[in-house]
């Protein structure tokens, strides 16, 4: 039971972590305000290699921002403009956002081709569109730099991190800048070089104090956005229950070895008094009574790590529907050693207190009993 809470609470953070990561795009979106009277162009990215940011990456997006046109009909798209290179450095790339391709591979192909372009599964199966097609695309819809350019498809994707509430197209950002001339960057992606809740603060900090004392600069982190779609129960804290319950199981491992082992001093007193009445030191009988409890504790701790796993399996899957990404199982080490360490703790306390019964028992009144 106890093994069971450990597994399922850490696999519950590392859903929340991957989410909240996938959600913003990386540890840090950099959003330039609208107010700013600064431009900022790709080159920005430079000014924001402050302390504790590792590497940055521009985005370009905005909504139905494009269209997309197949070979048998078009539709109004939401497109995204990528530096392939530093996207990959920055970005929460995740398997299961492509299709038939890995996140490398993906980005291989819109490094190699410029003129690449990668699209939403949905939005292809609406349109007819296949890897390998010659698509044309009209960028900056809506502008005086609208333009159409052709593209070929370089691949498809389910989701992509930074976009929560779906993107349509993703190109490489130099070929939108070439088709187009428009300069400006609409948020900036940034990983920090430690991605903890201080490591966070440490490069907002940073940022703020560096760029963003003279620029309007909206910061969001991993530790702060929360996707908007999920659902409400991932938002919930349940360290405090499951810290209950996993305090309740430990008890419940300690109380039944004790039970063993009082078990087994009540059926094997004769024994061990026997033994004792033949010279066998207290040291000595003290080692086998824990030698047989650790034998138990041993074997019902091995049992009770494999059962609980197991359980836990299948109560992550339960997990699924609540998060974008799929929870993956996370096996938390310390926290189990910590059961062990409470269980085989309370064998060799059990074991003691046995011993020193025996101690204290009269073995003539025992050993005359029928």
């Amino acid at each position: 039971f106890a093994t069971n809470l450990a597994v399922f609470e850490a696999s519950y953070d590392a859903a929340k972590r991957a989410d909240s990561r996938f959600v913003v795009g990386s540890d840090l979106r950099i959003v330039p305000g609208a107010e700013s009277e600064q431009p900022h162009p790709a080159g920005y990215a430079s000014a924001l290699r402050v302390a504790g940011v590792a590497a940055v990456a521009p985005v370009v997006f905005r909504l139905e921002n494009s269209v997309l046109i197949g070979p048998f009909d078009q539709d109004r798209t939401d497109l995204g403009a990528i530096e392939p290179a530093s996207f990959r450095r920055v970005a929460a790339l995740s398997d299961a956002s492509f299709s038939h391709l890995s996140p490398t591979a993906a980005m291989d192909a819109l490094e190699s081709d410029q003129h690449g372009l990668l699209v939403r599964s949905a939005k292809a199966d609406d349109l007819s569109i296949e890897r390998g097609d010659r698509v044309q695309v009209l960028l900056a819809r809506g502008t005086k730099r609208q333009t159409l350019r052709s593209f070929r498809v370089v691949g498809l994707f389910e989701t992509f991190p930074g976009f929560p509430e779906g993107i349509d197209l993703v190109a490489d950002l130099s070929t939108y800048r070439a088709a187009t001339g428009l300069e400006a960057i609409d948020f900036f992606l940034a990983r920090t070089s430690d991605s903890t809740s201080e490591g966070l603060a440490r490069a907002v900090m940073a940022l703020r104090s560096g760029p963003g004392r003279n620029d309007a600069l909206r910061i969001e982190t991993t530790a702060t956005t929360l996707n908007k779609d999920q659902s409400s129960l991932t938002a919930v804290n349940i360290h405090g229950l499951l810290d209950l319950g996993r305090v309740y199981g430990m008890a419940m491992s300690a109380v039944a070895i004790a039970i063993f082992v009082l078990g087994l001093l009540m059926q094997r007193r004769r024994e061990y008094l026997t033994l004792r009445a033949l010279g066998l030191a207290t040291s000595r009988l003290f080692v086998l009574v824990l030698g047989e409890a650790a034998a138990v504790a041993a074997a019902g701790l091995l049992t009770g790590y494999a059962v609980g796993i197991a359980m836990a399996k299948v109560f992550v899957k339960v997990l699924g529907p609540l998060f974008i990404l799929g929870p993956p199982t996370a096996i938390p080490f310390p926290r189990l050693s910590l059961i062990g360490a409470v269980l085989l703790g309370a064998t060799v306390v059990t074991a003691a207190v046995a011993t020193a019964m025996l101690r204290h028992l009269a073995a003539t009144t025992i050993l005359r009993e029928p």
